[in-house]
């Protein structure tokens, strides 16, 4: 019996609002039992984690045959001033930007697909898989209460608690895994941002794994993101204080491995990320929310510079570059956001190889750097 009930706030819904909400909760999981079943689904809802609206919030956990565990962070925005901050990802948003999702059920959706999933095709289908949700807009590392005025020019406070909830549900996780042989840390999109920041923490939550791979799926923006860290967000120190530069994943997967050189590090985008870029457009082209083909050329040099930058600091990275046409973008010629996260890990191929067979031979210590003519 579910203890648990999502009631939204449904004002300002449209019909299509409630249909998709209802298809999305169609597929949610029972929540996890004491004694939980090996390879079914669950939900974990840890007391005391909550939204960006201070609504109780839930993780979910499949656990696994093989002694190993993959540990998935969900995408979905970032805010980081007041501005963003007040306009979230959700039905009845009047404004037209949507800058951080404020809803859990993508964890129940991400748990089925991709390399998260239960696929034949998935190489991981039977390992203890976590998935982290998010909806704190904070790159899973806040524990702040951000004051905002709201569209309605009500005051208002985002629970900045994404670092908060990932240690809670980490705390389930650490019962249930206690020692895995194997361990991956990954995410897409806003978590793969939250991968690069938290990864060293986690690494440190299971001393006696000593084959840890970090794998960044889509993830790269410039910002003052150590005043962020700290003014915004309230992250932990040892993690902004490695935010020494304008670009956060650089700068915290260098940090990792010059403190961890043995942890194998991988990262994975299409050449001109369509998601990516429209961050691109709004802090570097005056708020513009509507990428054109030059704001694409602008996200493609920053991903070459990031590419140098991590092939220079990390020699033996795995990289793996893919261009996808996203047709929404079709004139601004941009390209697919995320893939390990799909079906696409299965079928989109560079070089012979797919992103999910990349993924599972630098898993198994043979880090490939794939699609780099892309980027030129």
């Amino acid at each position: 019996m579910r203890k648990h009930k999502i009631i939204p706030d449904t004002g300002g819904w449209t019909l299509k609002d409630r249909l998709v909400y209802r298809l999305i909760t169609a597929f949610r999981y029972p929540e996890l039992p004491e004694t939980p079943e090996i390879g079914k689904g669950y939900e974990y809802w840890p007391q005391g984690a909550v939204t960006a609206e201070n609504k109780p919030v839930y993780g979910c956990i499949r656990p696994g045959k093989e002694n190993k565990l993959m540990l998935s962070f969900c995408g979905g925005g970032v805010s980081f001033n007041e501005y963003t901050a007040a306009r979230p990802n959700k039905p009845g948003n009047r404004d037209k930007q949507n800058f951080y999702a404020v809803e859990a059920e993508t964890a129940d959706i991400l748990l089925r697909t991709g390399t998260n999933g239960r696929s034949k095709k998935n190489p991981f289908r039977d390992w203890m898989v976590a998935v982290f949700p998010y909806t704190t807009g904070d790159f899973h590392c806040g524990r702040n209460d951000y004051p905002y005025t709201d569209l309605n020019g009500n005051s208002q406070i985002l629970r900045h608690h994404g670092y908060i909830n990932y240690r809670l549900l980490l705390e389930k996780v650490r019962e249930l895994v206690p020692n895995p042989e194997k361990l991956i840390i990954t995410g897409f999109s806003a978590g793969a941002f939250g991968t690069a920041l938290l990864a060293d923490d986690i690494i440190g939550e299971f001393p006696a794994c000593h084959d840890v791979t970090v794998i960044c799926d889509s993830a790269m923006m410039h910002n003052n993101w150590q005043t962020i860290a700290r003014e915004v967000w309230d992250a932990p120190e040892e993690i902004s204080a490695r935010l020494t530069g304008t670009e956060i994943v650089t700068d915290s997967l260098i940090a990792l491995h010059n403190k961890r050189p043995e942890v194998k590090i991988m990262y994975c985008c299409s050449s001109r990320d369509w998601a990516l870029t429209q961050y691109v457009g709004y802090l570097e082209e005056d708020g513009n929310w509507n990428p054109a083909r030059k704001t694409g050329d602008r996200f493609q040099k920053h991903l070459v510079d990031m590419a140098d930058a991590l092939m220079a600091a990390i020699p033996d990275i795995g990289l793996f570059y893919f261009y996808k046409p996203e047709p929404a973008y079709k004139e601004a010629d941009l390209t697919a956001h995320c893939i390990l996260a799909s079906s696409a890990a299965f079928t989109v191929r560079e070089e012979g190889i797919t992103a999910a067979e990349w993924m599972e031979k630098g898993v198994n210590g043979e880090m490939l750097k794939i699609g780099l003519a892309h980027l030129r």
